[in-house]
């Protein structure tokens, strides 16, 4: 109860019925900002890179037609003088993402007109090719879609992280603007005492009390206390519009509403455990995915390619077009085909480079785990130590508005003087400041704390 009762003795808080708050401007500044729309944009672009890395598997439909002809004055080579050929051809092809196989379907019917003689000819032929060993199961066929899912995920985290990191700076700004309402309140009180003070030492110059080198050191501090309170006025103004055109508000909207003394119950964390699986980490992690995945395929690249072939055809004659899609005969085939490249120094090479790069990503987390760690100690230590300094600043502040009840008892039973009052004032007008900086450090603190634990943007 105490210290709210000084902090309204520092402090003449007014909160505007149009004023703004923390939770508000975040929401504004998340639903509005061009920043997060890019960000969004950008996971869609990863998205769509994912899908179309999956068209791939996609049926490729093929159709084309020919007209050919032979003849001429030497028939002695030939069993015909002129030879007209039509022919039609459709085949649909796709590759089997999980076999890794090659299925085939085509149909062709192609006329020969022999000396005015027609003959038609109808082939279906179907192939299937499938690997045994290197891509097997479409092993590598996969890797283009694999390494875009993994690079979704990780384009996700990512951009949580950037969001958070613009959000936790901006709040800031947003602390340091109520910070400098309260400022710019805590100079009008001190430009105010600068003036009492003033009048006060023009009295006792105009009865030969002071010394005029008083009254000209007095008008200098009146004139600074004027510098630093137009200073500070400006300085308000310029956060105002800063802020303003962050949400698109008008710099007049930009009343902050804010409890700079508000202490917070932040959520006790074991560091250590906590990065293990925080985003930046989560970032390293996908990055060794994809070289290990990458790494599969390499090692895979390095066994020969041994495929299994079968084939079935169907082919019909005759010298009615109708007449070609009966009358058929078939057949069908079954092989296998072996390649091996000798050396294979392409593949081992890649190989050994992925190798390197799960190492050099292992290290870089392992680097990045102590600098987070050592950064959420440092935050943490920072907030008990504001903490405690807002305590020791209160407890100040509570003597230098007892030494200004003290000073005032004793100025009306005409035990002192008034520029006794004033100093003591004065004093605790500083104490007020002191407290205020302090309050504010503590209130970016908890902010900057809040994102290292991944709590401040969701």
């Amino acid at each position: 109860m105490l210290k709210r009762v000084i902090i309204s003795i520092f402090l003449s808080i007014s909160l505007n019925a149009n004023a703004i708050t923390l939770s508000e401007f975040s929401e504004k500044l998340v639903a509005s900002h061009p920043y997060f729309v890019q960000l969004s944009l950008s996971e869609k672009t990863t998205l769509l890179d994912q899908k179309s890395s999956l068209t791939s598997s996609d049926w490729n439909i093929k159709a084309g037609a020919s007209e050919t002809f032979t003849g001429g004055e030497d028939s002695s080579s030939r069993l015909y003088n002129d030879l007209y050929s039509t022919k039609y051809e459709v085949s649909a092809n796709r590759k089997v993402e999980s076999s890794g196989a090659n299925v085939n379907f085509k149909h062709s019917l192609t006329r020969n007109d022999k000396d005015n003689n027609a003959s038609h000819a109808n082939l279906l032929t179907f192939d299937y090719v499938r690997p045994l060993l290197q891509n097997k199961n479409g092993l590598n066929d996969r890797l283009a879609s694999d390494l875009a899912s993994l690079d979704l995920l990780a384009k996700q985290i990512s951009l949580e992280e950037q969001a958070e990191a613009f959000l936790a700076s901006k709040l800031s700004k947003f602390i340091d603007l109520a910070l400098k309402q309260e400022i710019v309140n805590n100079h009008k009180t001190s430009l105010d005492l600068s003036k009492q003070q003033l009048d006060l030492d023009e009295e006792k110059y105009d009865n030969s009390l002071i010394d005029k080198s008083v009254l000209i050191q007095q008008k200098d501090s009146y004139l600074k206390a004027k510098q630093q309170l137009l200073q500070s006025s400006k300085e308000l103004i310029i956060e105002r519009k800063e802020l303003a055109n962050l949400i698109g508000s008008r710099e007049s909207e930009m009343i902050v509403e804010l409890d700079l003394f508000e202490v917070h119950n932040l959520t006790e964390i074991n560091p250590q455990s906590f990065v293990k699986n925080s985003r930046i980490i989560q970032k390293f992690d996908f990055d060794k995915a994809r070289f290990q995945r990458q790494l599969i395929t390499y090692e895979n690249k390095t066994m020969p390619s041994v495929n299994l072939n079968l084939g079935l055809s169907s082919l019909g004659e005759d010298d009615k077009y109708f007449g070609s899609f009966g009358n058929r005969d078939y057949s069908w085939n079954v092989g296998v085909d072996i390649a091996y490249p000798l050396g294979s120094r392409k593949q081992l090479i890649d190989v050994e480079r992925a190798e390197i790069n799960i190492d050099n990503v292992d290290a870089k987390k392992q680097e990045s785990e102590i600098t987070s760690v050592q950064q959420i100690n440092y935050l943490l230590a920072q907030v008990d130590l504001l903490s405690e300094l807002v305590v020791l600043y209160l407890e100040q502040g509570s003597l230098a508005e007892e030494m200004v009840i003290e000073e005032q008892i004793k100025f009306d039973e005409a035990r002192g003087q008034k520029s006794l009052v004033i100093a003591a004032k004065r004093n605790a007008n500083l104490a007020s400041l002191a407290y205020l900086q302090a309050a504010g450090t503590y209130q970016k603190i908890v902010i900057d704390y809040k994102a290292a634990i991944d709590q401040l943007y969701k």
